[in-house]
């Protein structure tokens, strides 16, 4: 499957905000390789998973379009977000999720939890305190908490934002 950019103006068939060659430059520029576990458009579309699944500030541009982008009546630090434009912090954070990928953080893979004991007989497992099968990468959401609808509190959607 090729990769098919979404650049504002509700492209057919669109399957990502960001080109291959966006996220080998975001790689690059934070000075990171990426494995051959995945091709770049593996990570993109993996990655559009979680970003897809998030719920956003506004409401879609048409009901008709496949991706949750572009939207209408957002605004970033308080300024008006054209429905025509594609936020770089979504961009951003759809290739910070994908570098998580690549090392082995999808953030919606389940992760086991910490065992500090386990017994055979009479079988009993405990878990550390505060362990969670969560896993949170606060890159990610320091590019997507200024997009996110906040979801109340303790919402996987307010998890890493700021005020």
């Amino acid at each position: 499957m090729a990769i098919i950019v979404e650049d504002g103006t509700i492209v057919s068939g669109a399957n990502s905000y960001a080109s291959e060659a966006e996220l080998s430059a975001f790689a690059t520029a934070r000075n990171v390789t990426l494995s051959t576990d995945y091709t770049a458009e593996q990570l993109l579309i993996i990655a559009m998973d979680y970003v897809e699944s998030l719920k956003y500030k506004g409401v879609k541009f048409t009901s008709a379009q496949g991706l949750q982008w572009p939207r209408s009546d957002v605004y970033i630090d308080s300024y008006y977000n054209s429905a025509s434009n594609i936020p770089t912090e979504l961009k951003n954070g759809l290739m910070q999720v994908a570098l998580a990928i690549d090392v082995g953080n999808n953030p919606q893979q389940v992760s086991p939890r910490k065992t500090v004991m386990e017994k055979v007989g009479d079988l009993q497992v405990q878990y550390a305190d505060g362990s969670s099968s969560v896993v949170i990468d606060h890159k990610i959401m320091s590019f997507l908490y200024k997009l996110l609808d906040g979801g109340g509190p303790g919402s996987a959607n307010t998890i890493g934002r700021k005020g």
